[in-house]
């Protein structure tokens, strides 16, 4: 690569959203062998994770909602004693579910190192080994993915504790005010993801710049995100609709085994036969698995896009403080 050409995809440097697009996609594109060498044993664990998580989920799930079906038709209701059987299967689904959380923090992570490789030398190397990890730098981005969910999680917590301590006071609250609680609800969660968007540069500038803490960096940087909003807004915007798209292609066989799933439980009711082959099991986790690990590589490009996001709002940073105080 020539050094003008280079120059173009440097990190600290004041860029639009369409720039920002652009350089993402262009160093994903440039090094992708490397990224994927770095970090295909960390994304193999979390497909791992993921296949177990959707196929409990795919075989499970449509079987508690035939359980609570079958109640409501002979009970006319929904009771809780009567569901406890699949409290081992909530459990797994919520464990599995935080794992997946952390084994995608953790193979993001590995990609992260090499990303701080092309911000400290201005390009990526091919790993020497076919595991390249800084288990400081995972240590930063779990504990900042961890914090920074945490956050955008408080308000959606705060309204559903709200209307769960409403509801015990009156009973039939939700049932009586259903409409109401759905629209605040969504509004709460629109203006939250809103309000919580600077965050993903607080992430980034944590994960980049040890050795500040987190809720330092929040609390000297959030501004400066929040400053930039209409920026980070129009670039996930842009990048988040791009992977959705791509994601629903490459994980429409698992979608196919689901939905297969939910049909043969709902034959039930009818008094169908379940008809799934033995191997229903097997097929789910091997599939769900290798949608999620071609699913991981397409996701992180909106990590680049991020990671340029974070270079653009430092170069306009120090571009700021130059004319304030020349």
């Amino acid at each position: 690569m020539s050094m003008e050409k280079q120059k173009d995809y440097t990190l600290q440097k004041s860029r639009s959203y369409r720039s920002v697009l652009a350089a993402g996609f262009h160093l994903y594109t440039e090094n992708f062998r490397r990224l994927f060498k770095a970090s295909w044993l960390m994304a193999l664990g979390f497909a791992v994770v993921c296949g177990a998580l959707g196929t409990v989920a795919a075989i499970k799930i449509p079987e508690m909602t035939v359980a609570a079906i079958r109640q409501i038709n002979t009970l006319q209701g929904i009771y809780f004693e009567g569901l406890l059987s699949y409290g081992v299967v909530l459990a797994a689904l919520i464990g599995l579910v935080l794992l997946a959380i952390v084994t995608l923090a953790l193979a993001s992570a590995t990609l992260l190192n090499k990303l701080k490789e092309h911000k400290m030398e201005g390009s990526i190397s091919m790993p020497a080994r076919w595991l390249a990890i800084s288990t400081r730098l995972m240590g930063r981005t779990l504990k900042g993915v961890g914090l920074t969910l945490l956050l955008m999680l408080i308000p959606l917590a705060a309204v559903i504790a709200m209307i769960i301590a409403a509801d015990l006071i009156s009973q039939q609250f939700i049932a009586r005010h259903i409409i109401t609680i759905t629209s605040t609800f969504a509004v709460v969660t629109i203006i939250a993801l809103l309000l919580e968007l600077p965050l993903a540069y607080v992430l980034m500038k944590y994960i980049m710049e040890a050795p500040c803490s987190y809720w330092k960096t929040l609390r000297k940087h959030y501004s400066n995100g929040m400053h930039h909003w209409s920026t980070l807004f129009l670039a996930f915007f842009v990048s988040i609709l791009l992977v959705t798209l791509a994601a629903l292609v490459v994980m429409m066989p698992a979608h196919i085994l689901n939905l297969a799933n939910q049909i043969a439980q709902m034959g039930l009711l009818m008094g169908d036969p379940l008809g799934m082959p033995t191997y229903m099991t097997l097929l789910t986790f091997v599939t769900f698995m290798l949608c999620c690990f071609i699913g991981f590589y397409v996701s992180q490009v909106t990590l680049m896009h991020n990671y340029y996001l974070y270079g653009s709002i430092e170069a306009k940073e120090k571009e700021k403080m130059k004319i304030i105080y020349p």
